[in-house]
C-alpha cells in the first residue's frame, strides 16, 4: 500500500468518525461495541464516575485496562473520546500518568472539553491525563520516549492504521522492560482481500483492517514479543446483510490480548514444570487473577504455568503479586496446561491415579483387558499351594523415593500393629507359607519389627526384610544390622544405580553414599560374603522403559559397585514400575503416561504370566487386610475371599481367582516383573 492512498484511508477514518458517526448508536455493525463481555468490577466502578456524555460517544470493543496499574504511566492508542483514559487516570491515581493518542481533533476536543470536570469527580488536585494529535505509527512526533511507559492499551484502533507493523514497532519501543501491552481489536481468521481496503464503512466499521491473527503472531514476533495470550474472546456477528454479502466466508472475532515486553521469550509455549501463585495483593482483584482466557489463578493456589508465564510474571509489574517456583533447568516437553495442572495437583497430592483413571486410560488407548490377554484362564487363579506372604509393616519412610507407587514419607502414620503381626504369623504358619517378606515404608520405623522378625524366623524357611538401608545409618536403627545377621534375615535394597548421581535422582540426596556406607558395614557382618546372609539390591526403571536384561545389568553393577566402592551384593532385581504414586506422576509430568501404558501393552509376554507372584503368594496390609498382591491394595482390590489376616488363623487360604487390572501388564512386560526380579532370562531368546 502506498503512502498517499494511506493517507486516503486516513482521511475515510477521520471523516467517519469525526462525522459520520454521532454515537455508538449509528454504527452499521457490533464489530467497535462488543459488549457481551461484562468488563471486570474494578472497572466498572470506575465506569460509573465517568461523565454520560462521554460513555454515549465511547466506540471500542471488550474491556482493554488490566489490574494493578497503581502509579504506573499508560498509553492509550486511539482514544477517541477519552473514556479509558479517564478510566486509567483513575486507576493510577495521583502518582501516575496517562497520555492519550489520536489522529481525529474533533474526538479530542470532546476529551479535552471534560478534562477538569473529570478530575474533579476523582477528587484530584491536578490532572494526570494529557492528549496528543497524532498517527499511533509515530509516537517518537508526540515527544514519548524510548521506554518510558509501563502499559499501552488500545480498544478497536490499530485495525484502522495502514501501516500496522510500525504501530507494533512503535509499541515495543515506547514499552519499559517488562512493559505491558493490553488492547482489545477485530481480528480476522484470513487474510481481508485488498479489495476492501478503501471501503468507508468496512473501514470504519473496523472489519476490512482486521489482521489476521497469524499475521499478528508474525509482527509482534519480529519487534521482540514473540508470546500473546488471549485474555477475552467474542465471535462477532456482523448483523448488516450488506456487509456480511460483500465478506462473504471471512470470520472476525474480538480479543483481548496480552503481551509482556520481555528478554526471556520463547516462541512456544513450554513446560519446565513451573508454578505461580497468586498472593491475593491487588486491589482489584483480591480473590483472583485471570492471566489469559483459560487460566485463572486464585488467591493461595499454585497453578502450572509455562516457561513464558513464569518469565512474564517475574518480570513484569506483577511480580510482587506473585510467588513463581521452578527454573528452566528440567525441560519436560511442550506445555499443555490441562495436562500440566493435573501433573502439579497429582504431585501435591491433590487427586491420585485409581483404578477407573487406568481403565479409561487402556480404553482410550485400545488396550484390552490384561484378563482377556491371557489365554489360558487358568493361569488366572492362584497356585494350589502358596509359597510367600507379603506382609506390609507400614508405610512411613524416611525418604520419598520418586519411584515409589505406595507413596511412603516421613508424613505417613499407618503402621501394623503388634497384634496383627500376631495374626500375621498364626496364619503363615496354619497356611504352610515358607517365605515372610517384609516390607512396607521402612519397615525398621515400625517399633515392633524387632520383635515380629525373630518371631519369623523362628518360624519361616526365609524372612525377607525390603530395607532402604539409610535408615540404618540413623544411630536408633543401627542395631538392627545385628538383629538382621543373627536371624538370617535376607536383605534387598533399591539401588537404582551404581552411582551417586544416578542413584540420588531417584531416592534423594546422599542416599548413595549412605546405602554404600551401611553396605560395607553389612559385608563386614558377612552379608554379601556368607552365602547365609544375603543381601540383593533392586534396579527400579526411572522413566517410561523397560529395564536392561537383569543378568548383564547384575554384572555391570557387581564390577562397579567392588571397582569403585569396595562393595558386594548377591544377586541383582530388575524391576518394571508401575504407574501408580509418585512414579504416575512423574509420568503425567513428563507427559509419558500414555507412552508407558503403550509400551507395556506392546511388550507383553504370555510366557511369564505363570510365574507372575499373585499366583504364589498373598499380601497383607499394614491393616490386616488380604490382597493379591501391593499393587491391588493400592488400587483397593480386595482377595476374592477370605478379605483380613484373622479369617486365615483358623482355615487356610483356599484357591482363588486373581483380582486383575491394568497394571497387571507391567508384571508381564518384557521378562515379566516380580519382588524376585525378571521371571525369565532374556525376552524373545
Amino acid at each position: 500500500m502506498g503512502v498517499d492512498e494511506s493517507r486516503d484511508i486516513r482521511e475515510l477514518v477521520r471523516e467517519y468518525y469525526g462525522e459520520t458517526l454521532q454515537g455508538s448508536d449509528d454504527l452499521k455493525t457490533d464489530a467497535c461495541c462488543c459488549t457481551a463481555h461484562t468488563p471486570p468490577k474494578y472497572v466498572i466502578d470506575v465506569m460509573n464516575e465517568i461523565d454520560d456524555e462521554i460513555m454515549a460517544h465511547f466506540y471500542g470493543c471488550g474491556s482493554p485496562i488490566p489490574p494493578a496499574l497503581e502509579g504506573a504511566t499508560v498509553l492509550d492508542l486511539g482514544c477517541g473520546t477519552g473514556r479509558d483514559v479517564y478510566i486509567c487516570s483513575k486507576l493510577v491515581g495521583p502518582s501516575g500518568r496517562v497520555i492519550g493518542v489520536d489522529m481525529t481533533e474533533q474526538q479530542l476536543a470532546f476529551a479535552r472539553r471534560h478534562e477538569a470536570a473529570q478530575m474533579a469527580r476523582f477528587g484530584f488536585t491536578r490532572s494526570n491525563v494529557e492528549f496528543h494529535c497524532g498517527f499511533i505509527e509515530d509516537l517518537g512526533a508526540l515527544g514519548i520516549e524510548d521506554e518510558s511507559v509501563d502499559v499501552v492499551v488500545s480498544n478497536c484502533v490499530i485495525n484502522l492504521s495502514p501501516f500496522k507493523d510500525q504501530v507494533f514497532k512503535e509499541i515495543a519501543r515506547v514499552l519499559k522492560p517488562g512493559g505491558e501491552l493490553y488492547f482489545s481489536d477485530i481480528f480476522s481468521d484470513r487474510r481481508v482481500p485488498p479489495k476492501f481496503y478503501d471501503d468507508p464503512v468496512l473501514r470504519g466499521e473496523c472489519l476490512s483492517g482486521a489482521l489476521y491473527i497469524e499475521d499478528f503472531r508474525r509482527i509482534l514476533a519480529e519487534h521482540g514479543m514473540p508470546v500473546f495470550y488471549d485474555v477475552e474472546t467474542e465471535p462477532l456477528h456482523v448483523g448488516d446483510f450488506q456487509i456480511e454479502t460483500k465478506l462473504g466466508c471471512i470470520g472476525f472475532a474480538s480479543h483481548t490480548v496480552r503481551a509482556i515486553k520481555c528478554a526471556d521469550l520463547e516462541d512456544r509455549e513450554e513446560n519446565y514444570g513451573q508454578t505461580a501463585t497468586y498472593l491475593g495483593t491487588m486491589p482489584e482483584n483480591g480473590r483472583y487473577f485471570d492471566l489469559t482466557e483459560d487460566l485463572r489463578l486464585i488467591k493461595g493456589r499454585p497453578v502450572a504455568v509455562s516457561g513464558n508465564m513464569a518469565a512474564m510474571l517475574r518480570a513484569s509489574r506483577y511480580a510482587p503479586h506473585f510467588e513463581v517456583r521452578g527454573d528452566r533447568t528440567h525441560h519436560v516437553g511442550a506445555f499443555d496446561q490441562g495436562a500440566a495442572q493435573e501433573a502439579l495437583e497429582l504431585a501435591r497430592g491433590k487427586r491420585r491415579i485409581g483404578l477407573a483413571e487406568l481403565e479409561q486410560a487402556y480404553r482410550d488407548l485400545g488396550i484390552e483387558p490384561f484378563d482377556q490377554r491371557v489365554h489360558d484362564k487358568e493361569l488366572l487363579r492362584s497356585a494350589p499351594e502358596l509359597a510367600t506372604m507379603q506382609v506390609n509393616v507400614g508405610y512411613r519412610c524416611n525418604l520419598a523415593c520418586s519411584h515409589c507407587f505406595l507413596e511412603s514419607g516421613p508424613q505417613r502414620a499407618e503402621c501394623m500393629e503388634r497384634e496383627t503381626m500376631e495374626a500375621v504369623l498364626a496364619a503363615f504358619a496354619r497356611g504352610g507359607f515358607r517365605t515372610l517378606d517384609i516390607t512396607g515404608g521402612s519397615p525398621e520405623m515400625n517399633p515392633h519389627l524387632e520383635w515380629f522378625v525373630r518371631e519369623a524366623s523362628a518360624l519361616a524357611d526365609e524372612v525377607i526384610v525390603r530395607s532402604n538401608l539409610t535408615i540404618l545409618d540413623a544411630p536408633e536403627y543401627r542395631h538392627f544390622m545385628q538383629v538382621y545377621a543373627e536371624c538370617g534375615v535376607h536383605l534387598v535394597t533399591s539401588l537404582p544405580y551404581f552411582n551417586e548421581q544416578g542413584c540420588d535422582l531417584q531416592r534423594g540426596r546422599n542416599v548413595f553414599d549412605r546405602v554404600v556406607g551401611v553396605l560395607r558395614e553389612l559385608n563386614e557382618l558377612g552379608y554379601g560374603v556368607d552365602p547365609a546372609l544375603k543381601i540383593d539390591v533392586a534396579y527400579n526403571v526411572s522413566g517410561p522403559f523397560l529395564p536392561p536384561d537383569q543378568r548383564e545389568l547384575e554384572e555391570f553393577y557387581a564390577w562397579e559397585l567392588e571397582r569403585e566402592q569396595h562393595v558386594r551384593f548377591d544377586n541383582l532385581y530388575a524391576f518394571n514400575n508401575y504407574a501408580l504414586g509418585r512414579f504416575a506422576n512423574q509420568l503425567k509430568r513428563e507427559g509419558k503416561f500414555d507412552y508407558y501404558l503403550d509400551l507395556l501393552s506392546e511388550n507383553y509376554n504370555g510366557a511369564v504370566v505363570a510365574r507372575m507372584m499373585c499366583r504364589s503368594q498373598v499380601n497383607v496390609d499394614y491393616d490386616g487386610r488380604l490382597y493379591d498382591c501391593e499393587v491391588n491394595h493400592v488400587l483397593g482390590l480386595p482377595l476374592d475371599g477370605p478379605r483380613n489376616v484373622r479369617d486365615l488363623v483358623d482355615e487356610p487360604l483356599g484357591p482363588r481367582t486373581i483380582a486383575t487390572s491394568p497394571l497387571c501388564y507391567s508384571c508381564a512386560a518384557g521378562c515379566g516383573s516380580s519382588c524376585g526380579g525378571s521371571l525369565m532370562d532374556k525376552y524373545g531368546e
